[in-house]
């Protein structure tokens, strides 16, 4: 994933910030929330196992960070290509395997098909994706990007055919720079060269991506994913919302009983928010900046929802390894992803897209409790400065007179503001204060 640390423009932004940061030596750190203890992220599931056993090897030393073109890419390749044997997955036979080619510098996208089981036709897909490349080096990218491989692989394997909606798995390729937001960015080429089967964009009725899925830096976030995108279109944002309903539904008649807390609306083990994609794209003086594979999905207007957990101190850093991950709540995504896919195939008629779609009073109640949380001296984020908790502070008031059902384009700019101080904080970027 590409975000703040190395988006186009942003080291001249970051170079001002910094300075700034020198300059004013009185912005002063508070330290009364110690980060998540790696330590405490225990794997007892046998869901959750599997999960590190894929990180364990794609993030391993001998992959060397898996940068595009390299031994290390080709290796992590041919481990997909050999858990999709094992799932019995299909290949696409106008690819003649399950490669599709980018490039010979860059390597390969790897799609497997679990075709439906109905046996008249369909042209509606799902297509659930993660990227598989990383920086290289001593980068080796256990959170960025194995995590959202590990989940994708471990849907494929559990999920079986659905009634209606042949299934996509598609690890990209060459999201990292100085691919994204190119025609070699993976997702990109593969919508620009989509496979005869699909032959259309209009036949995906939903397109699943996710990146940072394992990382936890803040207590509060610890069962948390966020998701993005759905908002565009009615009919996928409600399935969304069903699934995290269906979960809590099924894990209690097993007699599984989670308590709930201000972040998970409803017992589960796992709080899905939904939030904005304008409250993940929108960077000062940069404006909108797509951050990962979804872009080439949102752009030729394909229903698509953004999951990920977000950046922590580890993004883009050699310190992102197997051992720092959350891998139970990573299974317990697998497990969600389970309940949306079913619920997706229920519906015939294709999802409509509205690009300018926001569903503001949501949005609130996502964030405001992180912020009511980020804003007290004892819970808050590891590492805020004394500015930034006065910003906090303040946003709690206008939450008070907030009126989300009928938000004004201050209210959205604000909104938008919030997230990002909050996302600056949660990554430890430098001068978050002067969000």
């Amino acid at each position: 994933m590409c975000g703040i640390r190395c988006c186009d423009g942003c080291k001249t932004v970051v170079l001002g910030w910094t300075i700034v940061l020198v300059a004013i030596g009185s912005a002063g750190y508070l330290f009364a929330m110690t980060p998540v203890d790696a330590k405490t992220l225990l794997v007892t599931s046998d869901l959750a196992k599997r999960l590190r056993a894929h990180v364990d090897y794609l993030a391993s030393p001998e992959l060397k960070g898996r940068k595009p073109g390299t031994a290390g890419n080709r290796s992590a390749a041919e481990y997909i290509q050999a858990r999709f044997r094992e799932m019995r997955l299909e290949s696409l036979p106008s690819l003649r395997g399950y490669g599709q080619r980018i490039s010979s510098e860059v390597g390969d996208n790897l799609i497997g098909v679990r075709p439906a089981a109905s046996a008249g036709p369909s042209s509606h897909w799902i297509l659930i994706g993660a990227h598989y490349d990383h920086l290289g080096g001593s980068y080796l990218g256990a959170d960025d990007n194995a995590s959202a491989v590990g989940i994708m692989l471990e849907t494929a394997r559990l999920l079986p055919p659905l009634a209606h909606t042949h299934m996509l798995f598609v690890a990209f390729n060459a999201e990292e720079p100085p691919y994204i937001r190119t025609p070699l960015m993976g997702s990109q080429y593969f919508v620009d060269h989509l496979p005869a089967e699909i032959d259309s964009p209009s036949n995906l009725q939903a397109v699943v991506i996710m990146d940072l899925m394992g990382g936890v830096h803040w207590e509060p976030l610890r069962d948390v994913i966020f998701a993005a995108g759905a908002e565009k279109s009615p009919g996928l944002y409600r399935r969304l919302k069903e699934a995290a309903q269906a979960r809590g539904t099924r894990l209690e008649a097993r007699g599984q009983n989670f308590p709930s807390s201000p972040i998970a609306h409803s017992p589960s083990p796992l709080a899905v928010l939904p939030v904005g994609l304008h409250l993940v794209e929108e960077v000062p003086l940069l404006g909108q900046v797509a951050f990962s594979d979804y872009d080439a999905f949102r752009n030729t207007s394909v229903p698509f929802l953004f999951l990920s957990a977000g950046r922590t101190p580890r993004y883009h850093q050699p310190t992102d390894l197997p051992d720092t991950l959350h891998y139970e709540r990573m299974a317990a995504t697998v497990e969600w992803l389970l309940s949306l896919a079913g619920l997706i195939d229920q519906d015939n008629e294709p999802y409509r897209f509205e690009a300018s779609r926001v569903e503001f009073a949501d949005e609130v109640a996502s964030l405001q409790p992180l912020a009511t949380l980020a804003a007290d001296r004892n819970t808050m984020i590891p590492g805020t400065s004394t500015l930034s908790l006065w910003r906090l502070k303040r946003d709690q008031e206008w939450f008070k007179t907030l009126n989300s059902a009928a938000p004004s384009s201050d209210d959205l700019k604000r909104l938008e503001s919030l997230s990002l101080r909050l996302q600056c904080l949660l990554a430890d970027f430098p001068a978050c204060f002067l969000l």
